[in-house]
């Protein structure tokens, strides 16, 4: 990753936009290099004997905690980009899950007296 980029991703990351990472053409084109890779098959189910069909690419180090392995597959020793299903993926994340439960929940309780 260049300086030029990760100082662009703190910047998304300070201002709580760090998910617009995922439109640039550095990280699309490293997607599918991942994907490849993996066979596009979930690394978490695969070592648990079962087959999905990955569709996201994980990042084992939080992107928001090491922005400096954003676009890196290795992080030296292990692998920092991995592909996964979406069910392990938002269990890798519950916090997002619930938060989105949340969201939603206020969002269709909201009452109008207009």
């Amino acid at each position: 990753m260049t300086d030029a980029q990760l100082d662009r991703l703190g910047t998304l990351i300070e201002n709580n936009n760090a998910d617009a990472f995922y439109s640039w053409k550095p990280w699309k084109r490293l997607r599918k290099t991942v994907l490849k890779i993996d066979n596009y098959e979930c690394q978490i189910c695969k070592a648990k004997g079962k087959y999905r069909r990955a569709v996201i690419i994980h990042h084992v180090k939080h992107l928001k905690d090491r922005p400096d392995l954003a676009l890196s597959i290795w992080d030296g020793k292990e692998r920092q980009l991995v592909s996964v299903c979406k069910v392990c993926h938002e269990e890798e994340h519950p916090e997002r899950v619930i938060q989105y439960q949340y969201k939603k929940k206020d969002e269709m309780f909201e009452e109008r007296w207009d």
